[in-house]
């Protein structure tokens, strides 16, 4: 850029920074080559030339960062994963390389929670210099870089979103080309018509322009500690870049995640083996246990049932996942306090003479003998309260207790003498 145009460049450059409520207080594009060239004139008309040129410096500022949130209902540790997009649009005169870093500044109702996504980027930025059009800018090209069509000018290239505010109006056009202009050393930045801009907000000299990306970031919920009650992880993003003097952070509202109760059936059935009686409410009937007791079709019932000492008493408890839960049941055991002031311990009622009828999530059978915690999958020691326990559903074991799936239930059952 020669000296005297550079002059002319100034004034027009104060002027708009006092119009554009939004101008950079950088006013001049980094990488812009101001050049300066002193003429000697001697003999009548020869003249000898000395030139200096200047590179302007990126002025470090602060990106604009903005981050959202979402929402879901919590499904099982971690599910569903919500996206979180961070929005980062550079405010510097010129290209920088940004990092995003993301943490959990809050979350309740969870252990777990976690964000990840972080990543480098590189915003382009320029300041404009010269007049342009309702679909186009005019910038300066920076020294050292192609000057060829579609050339990338200061970081931004052909299909990166630039911002731009003009009369308190935000645009933000994506770039379809780059056109070099050899006789003013200047790039015009071109974008579609259909993103065409107002005509009275058209850029002079000296608006800054940047470029806007966005990093995805992915949130999970981890592992809700109070089912029926909702899941809030609040993520921050920190946006870093070297030799900046702060860094640029910003908090999302917090992600949600719904939880309800569980659909579970839960209930406990009795019959008299020995002395069968009609008791209270609905007869209900298990054909898994049937024949297993040598009682016959006998139904159970909720309550009203009667006995006489030595009757023997069976109890069945069945627990269902109903298919409107929106999760599994984990860490699954039914526990239960036989009364051993009026009853007798469990009897070895069943095949092997073990105590414990158990049907599993695939309805299959089996029988159970119950003894000492971390010994079988069912515990009983009678001085306990609950002093019967028993693990249940896929995966229990004598040490864990099991998961029953949506949709999915389980039935245990044991038989005592009235004393």
């Amino acid at each position: 850029m020669k000296f005297f145009g550079k002059k002319w460049l100034a004034p027009a450059l104060a002027a708009t920074v006092v119009l554009c409520a939004q101008a950079a207080f950088a006013s001049t594009a980094a990488n812009t080559a101001i050049v300066n060239k002193a003429v000697l004139s001697y003999n009548g008309g020869l003249t000898a030339e000395s030139s200096v040129t200047v590179k302007v410096d990126l002025v470090p500022s602060l990106p604009n960062v903005t981050i959202t949130s979402g929402s879901g209902a919590y499904q099982g540790p971690d599910t569903p994963a919500i996206s979180n997009t961070v929005t980062v649009t550079s405010s510097a005169n010129g290209p920088a390389d940004y990092t995003v870093t993301p943490s959990v500044a809050a979350a309740s109702n969870t252990t777990g929670a976690t964000v990840t996504g972080g990543t480098s980027i590189k915003l382009g930025a320029t300041i404009t210099a010269g007049t342009g059009t309702t679909t186009s800018i005019v910038v300066p090209a920076p020294i050292g870089g192609a000057i060829t069509a579609d050339a990338e000018v200061n970081g931004i290239a052909v299909n990166d979103i630039i911002v731009f505010t003009v009369n308190n109006h935000t645009y933000t056009p994506k770039v379809t080309s780059t056109q070099y202009n050899s006789a003013n050393n200047t790039f015009t930045i071109n974008w579609a018509n259909t993103q065409a801009i107002a005509s009275s907000d058209v850029l002079g000299a000296g608006v800054q322009v940047g470029e806007r990306q966005e990093v995805t970031l992915t949130a999970k919920p981890g592992t809700i500690a109070t089912l029926g009650l909702d899941i809030t992880t609040t993520v921050k993003a920190e946006v870093t870049a070297t030799n900046f003097p702060t860094n640029s952070a910003t908090t999302a509202p917090a992600n949600k995640w719904t939880s309800t109760p569980p659909t579970i059936t839960f209930q406990k059935y009795s019959r008299n083996v020995s002395s069968p009686v009609t008791g209270s409410g609905t007869p209900h009937y298990n054909s898994s246990i049937e024949g297993n007791t040598g009682a016959g079709s006998l139904p159970y019932f909720t309550g009203g049932v009667t006995g006489k000492p030595d009757d023997v008493i069976e109890y069945v408890i069945e627990v269902s996942n109903s298919g409107s839960s929106t999760f599994d049941l984990t860490t699954c055991a039914v526990s239960d306090h036989i009364p051993t002031a009026y009853v007798t311990d469990p009897l070895p009622a069943y095949t092997g003479s073990r105590s414990i009828f158990y049907i599993d999530t695939n309805a299959a059978a089996s029988t159970i003998a119950a003894g000492a915690i971390g010994a079988n999958q069912a515990s009983y020691v009678a001085g306990n309260s609950p002093n019967l326990i028993v693990n249940v559903g896929d995966g229990a074991n004598a040490t864990t207790a099991g998961t029953i799936p949506i949709g999915k239930g389980v039935a245990v059952a044991y038989r005592v003498k009235i004393k």
